[in-house]
């Protein structure tokens, strides 16, 4: 404390104690320097010193009322100091950074405005110039991704029939193996009929998100069809397939939340899962038990960190039927850990909807198990032939995505005919669906059968799957790295082609993501029900033809 009193002291001193000391510098700064002329000097210290008298005696001079403000400011300090040194402290320090910051600002102001901009010369101009590289607005493209430029550009779809695929490049149909049109609603008439008749009555385009005046009675109508449907309260209508899954996880998981995914999930899941910028932990494709030893290993950390898990919502994420392996969930394994660990399931059913179980309603009813997933997100892009996504869950799920389901706020609203063509298209499915699930189970098996003997080929999807994939045997890889077993397949498929089939090579569009393993080469078949079987039959006999060619 009597450092601070002292402190005090010698402030309320210096204007008594200035003139003084800054004749006394000045007084020696002259003595030091080389000046011959010793009365001019003597005459600035006089006349300094006489400076700081009359200023001395200004002060003295002032009203009584200053003066005594002034020694009552002065009491009012000491005492603050004594009483409060650390406040006093504190707003020293924030008076100091106001008057930096000022200054700075004040500077600042003054080098925008020119004041201390230094002029280059031409030749330094010059230099820079030539110094500076534009960066292009489009980063080149890789030999990837030229290539699939290249095939693209001649790979139009210029006529599609449900069975038979035409493009540009081929001139000719060809039997449709490559699409996942797998019940044929993209050329159902009853599909198309809803659609036309929509079309004439609301028009094109719903004109705005649906949140604001973009919901139209359609969209409310596929949305309470699906619900029915499957088993559940209520659903949403996205307006974009991707955007389903993306939005739906980025709208339930924030930072600080925990998502376990599957790391073969597409990249339009998991486009979701790095929006919503959680803590995000991964485990082996399809494996259970690495997905224990992932949520064991969470459960050791929570009792490490005496973390309180009802303060952080945690997911597992998973496809019923992955886009990239056409593999299917192990779902009975994936409840009992969910529910032993006290997870939620987040399960993406784009694929298996329309494919899987007896009434086609994807894996949760391939399983019985139809609310097995707290959340489910259904693209209506493959199996229903239309546009746009849903997610299906109770009234909080589908509540909560009203206000946070970004792809819902704050994209438009998808045109009402493709709503109506959704609603005709589950008419179909749920009237049809022993007949359009025998067909499918029966083409699948029927192509398994031709790929299955192929010594060429190994095929790693699931049995059950109508998305077959299959890889190079081991024996084929032998001596190839990815590029090279990747050009084998891409020319299968073009070989293909020329035969007059359609399938796809997914070396070059399957590209590795940061959450995702990215997957060995392989050709993509894909089962429908409009190609009979004497055609699956004669796909097969191609195939086996076309890697004799080319492997």
């Amino acid at each position: 404390m009597s450092f601070f009193n002292t402190t005090a002291n010698t402030l309320s001193l210096q204007g008594e104690l200035c003139g003084e000391i800054l004749a006394k510098l000045y007084k020696n700064a002259i003595s030091s320097s080389s000046s011959s002329s010793s009365s001019s000097s003597d005459y600035l210290l006089n006349h300094s010193s006489s400076l700081f008298s009359s200023y001395q005696s200004s002060l003295n001079n002032l009203p009584t009322a200053a003066l005594s403000y002034f020694q009552e400011y002065k009491l009012w300090w000491l005492k603050l100091l004594e009483d409060n040194p650390v406040h006093v402290f504190v707003e020293t320090i924030l008076t100091v950074m106001i008057i930096v910051v000022l200054y700075r600002g004040n500077s600042s102001s003054r080098k925008k405005s020119g004041q201390y901009d230094e002029k280059l010369t031409a030749k330094e101009k010059a230099e820079l110039l030539a110094s500076w590289k534009t960066s292009p607005l489009v980063p080149p493209l890789t030999a990837a991704e030229r290539r699939v430029c290249e095939r693209n550009s001649t790979n139009i779809v210029t006529s599609y029939t449900g069975s038979h695929v035409t493009t540009a490049a081929s001139g000719r149909p060809m039997l449709n193996l490559s699409s996942f049109d797998f019940l044929g609603m993209g050329v159902s008439d009853a599909v198309k009929g809803a659609a036309e008749d929509t079309l004439k009555t609301y028009g094109c385009g719903s004109c705005g998100p649906r949140g604001f005046y973009g919901t139209i009675k359609p969209h409310l109508t596929l949305e309470d069809t699906f619900a029915k449907l499957c088993g559940v309260s209520s659903s949403i209508m996205y307006s974009d397939g991707a955007s389903t899954s993306s939005s739906t996880v980025a709208a339930f998981a924030k930072r600080g939340d925990l998502l376990v995914v599957d790391s073969g999930c597409f990249e339009g899941l998991l486009t979701g899962v790095n929006l919503s910028r959680s803590n995000v932990k991964t485990f082996k494709h399809n494996d259970p038990a690495d997905l224990r030893r992932v949520l064991e290993k969470v459960v050791a950390e929570d009792r490490r960190l005496g973390r309180n898990v009802l303060q952080q919502r945690r997911f597992i994420v998973a496809e019923g039927l992955y886009r990239n392996y056409g593999t299917i969930l192990n779902l009975p394994e994936i409840v009992k850990l969910k529910e032993e660990f006290k997870f939620r399931l987040l399960i993406d059913e784009s694929l298996s909807f329309g494919v899987l179980g007896p009434r086609l309603l994807g894996v949760t009813d391939l399983y019985g198990l139809p609310h097995a997933a707290e959340i489910t997100t259904v693209s209506l892009e493959n199996a229903l032939g239309s546009v746009g996504g849903i997610t299906v869950g109770d009234e909080e799920v589908v509540d909560h995505q009203r206000l946070s389901g970004a792809g819902y706020c704050f994209s438009a609203s998808a045109p009402p005919f493709v709503s109506s063509a959704s609603v005709a298209a589950l008419g179909v499915l749920e009237a049809e669906s022993g007949r359009l699930a025998a067909a499918l189970e029966e083409n699948t098996k029927a192509l398994r059968r031709a790929l299955d003997g192929l010594p060429q080929l190994a095929v790693v999807s699931d049995p059950r799957s109508p998305v077959l994939y299959a890889r190079l045997s081991d024996a084929a890889a032998e001596g190839r790295d990815y590029d090279g077993q990747n050009s084998v397949l891409q020319a299968v498929a073009a070989r293909c082609a020329d035969l007059g089939v359609s399938l796809v090579a997914t070396g070059d569009h399957v590209t590795g993501h940061l959450l995702m393993d990215r997957p060995r080469p392989m050709i993509r078949c894909v089962v429908n029900v409009m190609v009979g079987r004497k055609m699956v039959e004669e796909a097969g006999r191609v195939i086996k033809r076309a890697c004799k060619e080319c492997v």
